[in-house]
């Protein structure tokens, strides 16, 4: 369409033309996307570590900042398409609520806790829908009426596949963590075996041999067009080395179209497995 629009301005007479820019000078610095409406393109969902508490989406714009309490959020510096940024929010004056937000939405999450805390972990799921490379993610907490000043963090995100069916896995340390999934035909995919012939496939393998790569992420998926074979799913995390590393925290979050996202946490020791096909424990078993 677009390629043909410049060729009929191309035909015009020099006259039209110049009717044109007398009647008004193209803005050419004119933003022409639309602005995004809701915090769930960027984060799909939010509780906290343990899974006792679930953020709710609220209809209105985020509260502006009073009196609650200031947090700090220890956040990575990049985090995964489809995948779970894990924050860990602490304030030297209690707070039982938590406000995440993104800048120019019309809606926000907010998490209600039990009781007064200094400090939760919370898991916030990055949307498989994700406009940007690069977004900006908004934190502050409070009490039931009050919260305190935002802490304000651009976070880079790894552009990994997505499709019908989604895995991944991220961790806290140096680790060379290891993500292996067997689908419906017995095939497994992991480093070892990228692609499986049902069109699922492998295409982050981060810390390969303590090699540090900085995304601390593995990724399997079926994209988009691909028929996702239906049946009995086997999803396994392996400590293949721990490089040095005490202990490795991890979570693996499962995306099904259309369904919400599912989390899973753990924490692996000792010095690793070096494990190839069949390595791991297993995390969940799920149907498709």
């Amino acid at each position: 369409m677009a390629g043909n629009t410049w060729r009929q301005i191309a035909r015009l007479a020099p006259a039209t033309l110049l009717a044109l820019a007398s009647f008004g000078c193209i803005d050419w610095k004119r933003a022409t996307a639309t602005p995004e409406e809701s915090v769930k393109r960027y984060i799909a969902l939010v509780q906290t570590r343990d899974g006792a508490h679930t953020a709710v989406l609220v209809p209105r714009v985020a509260p502006s900042p009073g009196s609650g309490a200031a947090i700090t959020a220890v956040l990575p510096s990049q985090v995964l398409r489809g995948g779970t940024l894990q924050a860990v929010l602490t304030s030297a004056t209690p707070f039982t609520r938590a406000v995440f937000s993104v800048p120019g939405n019309t809606d926000h999450w907010e998490l209600t806790l039990g009781a007064p805390v200094t400090s939760v972990t919370v898991l916030l799921v990055v949307s498989v829908e994700m406009p940007k490379t690069v977004f900006t993610l908004q934190l502050a907490a409070g009490g039931a009426s009050n919260i305190g000043p935002y802490q304000q963090s651009d976070l880079g995100v790894i552009w990994v596949g997505t499709g019908e069916l989604q895995t991944n896995v991220t961790w806290d340390s140096p680790a060379d963590i290891d993500l292996h999934l067997v689908d419906p035909s017995g095939k497994e995919i992991y480093y070892g075996a990228r692609r499986s012939n049902t069109g699922g496939q492998l295409d982050l393998d981060s810390n390969a041999a303590c090699g540090s790569d900085g995304p601390r992420a593995e990724n399997i998926f079926w994209g988009e067009g691909v028929i996702v074979p239906r049946g009995e799913y086997i999803l396994r995390v392996d400590n293949w080395s721990s490089c040095n590393a005490a202990a490795t925290n991890f979570t693996v979050t499962i995306n099904v179209r259309g369904q919400a996202p599912k989390i899973f946490t753990g924490t692996v020791t000792g010095t690793g497995t070096g494990g190839a096909a069949g390595a791991g424990k297993t995390i969940a078993i799920f149907n498709y």
